[in-house]
């Protein structure tokens, strides 16, 4: 019986290849965006879910309710907080605290590099979670000072071959040496940590300064995770949490809570001093391409359900002669069921092979082959073929039902094909699939305004041209300035500053007390260090006052600089002159700096102050003349080799380091921008069958209209009206909805674009063109078809 279906499917198929190639490949589209977005999508839902215990590993999250912060929800955390947790709550069984150690210059003999992401961590890290080593004991690893672990990739680097284990390496040029106590072995699956270095978190004998920095209530400075005994502990332990604090003198604008670790990935957007969480991903997007993923394969969905309604009426009489040889409407059902999941198994193959030749668009989060990686990921091949074999199921049920349902007089009539069920079912597919697709441009378009308005608004300073240096030891801030000098003497370099952060890089907070501020009041703002030259490199404007200089010689110890926005929090109309206390050193303003964006514009710019810091920083600011830009690096390099022998030469464009902060949003809007017009393109698709059978069902009215002196360009306007109605409901139902949805989506952004109507009017006058376009190809042919032969149709 099934082998009978089958045949019966296949010559169905081959009797109607026009219908057949439309229906396949719009499903086989549909199918691989689909494959391809859920691959983006577990891939971020899997990140730290393979640790065995990652249902009951928290985050130590800290929220500052001070003045001067508007975006309260921070990464770190007291140092003292973890040992006391574990000591005084039952529910807490473990801790592990870490901290970023920014980029590091790893040496080993003659070989010297540069790491970014290299940490120091507390033993607890091979204990709570389920890092493994390739090499050395996790028990010891970390657990005595000046160890490291090293990555696998990073020892083949300094060791090659050769054993690492016992193996000595100097710091950031330091003079003590660090032992290798272990290697890494490889992830068993995503994680939130990017480690290739790992140093012990163990102050020494004689290194007070870290041993008090361990035990300090003072400062909000510390990664720390914490096991609980049960993931029901959680809401109490965070009530615990408040009244340790302030048993230990926290301030009343510090509290404290936990994060779940599956959610550090996804749900980490807003949080600031985020360090630890390298590329981290956005929640709402990965909501939104599964929205989009739902919309592509409804779209297609609709267009094979819809086809095989219309096409159906066609085996009218095939189905009427079938009943009254015998056959059983179950039969009839299971024969219509069998062509369409044919159909789609065919469509699924072809998916599988698009989504091959695709990996030359998308970088896909696997190795191999598709097939390959779904025959790993068991749960998403078996999602993969229920999707399929649901759509053929849901595409073929309605006309299967439908048709065997009739009795045979009418079937053999063909009323069905003038049936109003049928009709209007096509109508309401016809509707969903445009609104979907008009909903889908308007968040395309929406997403690109909102990241081209972050890439071009004035961020306060010119990131254009200038080159980054970083001066990560001593020794090389001690050679600042020599290089300085050397620099100087190149034409092409209009300017060098210092400064102790690049805007976009992460500034630090201090306390302060301000003139006229009640001493219960609680201000922390946002702090950096710059030198005398850094306003003019990157063009940072001042709206009061003078900036810092060389000739005042009191600027370093008693003068300020601070952003408008602070001035506009304290009420400041004449801030010059007015004082800030800064622990026991109370310092006078003497200039107000234009509002910079100093991080992303999901957050709203803080409180700032610029000290003065006439010693170099941590990085070396250089504007270059926008002519001649790789002869002047090449001869910057030659200056740091001639300062710094032994320093490898490396360099960021600062423009390129402050676009990274939208790096997620980028991707993001490549991906919806794709499968929005790939969804475009199946309903189009859809509409050129339906118009085809439209045209064909009509062709002896067309004859008859053309008899009587109807004109092409009226027969093709009688063809087409149908379906601008249909777009118009459609684009009706879709502007509201795509309204609240990107008006919901915006909300993130601090900083972003308004919606406009003519945005959504545009999307619609575009969908409608698309539409007849689609459907005018149909319309003029059948209009220009001989009468004599549209007559003898029958």
């Amino acid at each position: 019986m099934i082998k009978n279906y089958l045949r019966t499917a296949i010559r169905a198929i081959l009797k109607s290849r026009g219908t057949a190639f439309i229906n396949i490949a719009g499903l086989a589209i549909g199918i691989a965006c689909c494959i391809l977005i859920a691959i983006f999508v577990k891939n971020e839902l899997s990140y730290d879910t393979w640790h065995e215990k990652s249902d009951r590993i928290y985050r130590v999250l800290t929220i500052d309710r001070a003045l001067g912060v508007s975006n309260n929800l921070v990464g770190i955390t007291l140092p003292a907080l973890g040992p006391t947790l574990t000591s005084e709550l039952p529910e807490v069984l473990q801790f592990v605290r870490c901290r970023q150690n920014g980029r590091t210059l790893v040496q080993h003999g003659d070989k010297s590099l540069y790491v970014d992401d290299t940490i120091l961590a507390e033993a607890g890290l091979f204990t709570i979670f389920d890092f493994e080593l390739a090499a050395g004991d996790p028990k010891t690893a970390l657990s005595s000072p000046n160890q490291v672990v090293l990555s696998q990739e990073m020892a083949h680097k300094l060791f090659g071959d050769d054993n690492p284990l016992g193996k000595m390496l100097r710091l950031d040029n330091d003079t003590t040496t660090v032992a290798v106590t272990g290697v890494l072995a490889d992830l068993k699956g995503n994680s939130h940590f990017a480690m290739d270095v790992v140093q012990s978190l163990v102050p020494t004998a004689v290194d007070t300064n870290l041993a008090q920095w361990l035990t300090s209530w003072r400062s909000i400075s510390m990664t720390t995770y914490v096991l609980l005994d049960d993931p029901a502990s959680e809401h109490g332990v965070e009530e615990k949490m408040e009244p340790l604090i302030r048993k230990h003198d926290v301030g009343p604008n510090f509290n404290v809570t936990l994060q779940p670790l599956t959610e550090t990935h996804l749900q980490s957007a807003e949080i600031l001093f985020d360090g630890f969480n390298t590329g981290k991903g956005n929640l709402n997007y990965v909501y939104g391409l599964s929205a989009v993923a739902l919309f592509v394969i409804l779209i297609a969905s609709f267009n094979f359900m819809n086809l095989a309604t219309a096409r159906s009426a066609h085996r009218a009489r095939e189905v009427g002669m079938r009943k009254v040889v015998g056959a059983t409407r179950r039969q009839l059902v299971q024969q219509y069921l069998s062509e369409s999941i044919v159909l789609c198994f065919i469509a699924l193959a072809i998916a599988l092979l698009l989504v091959e030749l695709a990996r030359g668009f998308f970088t896909l989060p696997f190795d191999g082959s598709v097939t390959l990686h779904l025959a790993q990921e068991p749960d998403l091949a078996v999602g993969l073929l229920l999707l399929t074999l649901s759509v053929g199921m849901l595409a073929g049920l309605y006309p299967a039902i439908v048709l065997s349902g009739f009795q045979v007089v009418k079937v053999i009539r063909g009323s069905f094909a003038t049936s109003a069920s049928g009709l209007w079912l096509r109508r309401v597919l016809v509707v969903t699939q445009f609104a979907a697709s008009i909903a889908m441009m308007v968040g395309t378009v929406v997403v690109y305004q909102q990241l081209k308005y972050m890439k071009t608004k004035s961020l306060g300073f010119n990131k254009e041209q200038v080159l980054v240096l970083p001066l990560t030891d001593r020794q090389l801030r001690g050679n600042a300035e020599a290089l300085r000098n050397e620099l100087s003497q190149n034409a092409d370099i209009v300017g060098i500053a210092s400064t102790g952060s690049m805007p976009g890089s992460g500034y630090g907070r201090t306390g302060l007390q301000p003139e006229g501020a009640s001493e219960d009041d609680v201000w922390i703002v946002s702090i950096t260090a710059m030198d005398d030259r850094l306003m003019s490199v990157l063009g940072f404007e001042l709206v009061a006052g003078r900036n810092y200089a060389t000739e005042f010689a009191t600027d370093e110890e008693a003068a300020i600089i601070i952003n408008e926005a602070f001035a506009a929090e304290l009420g400041w109309q004449e801030p010059l002159d007015k004082t800030i206390r800064m622990g026991e050193n109370e310092r006078k303003v003497i200039g107000v700096v234009k509002d910079f964006h100093f991080t992303a514009l999901r957050h709203t710019i803080e409180p700032l102050v610029l000290l003065y810091r006439p010693q170099p920083g941590f990085v070396l600011a250089v504007r270059l003349r926008p002519e001649n830009m790789s002869e002047t690096v090449t001869a910057i390099g030659e200056a740091w080799r001639k300062v710094n022998p032994g320093y490898p030469f490396e360099y960021s464009f600062f423009d390129e380091d402050f676009d990274q902060l939208y790096r997620s949003d980028e991707q993001f809007a490549g991906l919806v921008s794709n499968f929005t017009w790939m969804s475009v393109f199946i309903a189009c698709l859809g509409l050129f069958g339906l118009a085809a059978f439209t045209a064909e069902r009509r062709t002896k009215e067309i004859g008859v209209r053309k008899v009587m002196g109807a004109s092409v360009a009226g027969l093709a306007s009688l063809l087409s009206i149908e379906f601008v109605r249909l777009v118009l409901v459609a684009s009706a139902v879709a502007v509201p909805v795509s309204y609240f949805a990107m008006n919901s989506w915006l909300i993130n952004f601090a900083y972003r674009v308004s919606l406009s109507y003519w945005l959504f009017a545009a999307a619609a006058c575009a969908a409608l063109i698309i539409a007849l376009l689609t459907v005018s190809y149909q319309a003029i042919r059948a209009a220009l078809r001989n009468p004599v032969d549209a007559l003898r149709c029958e």
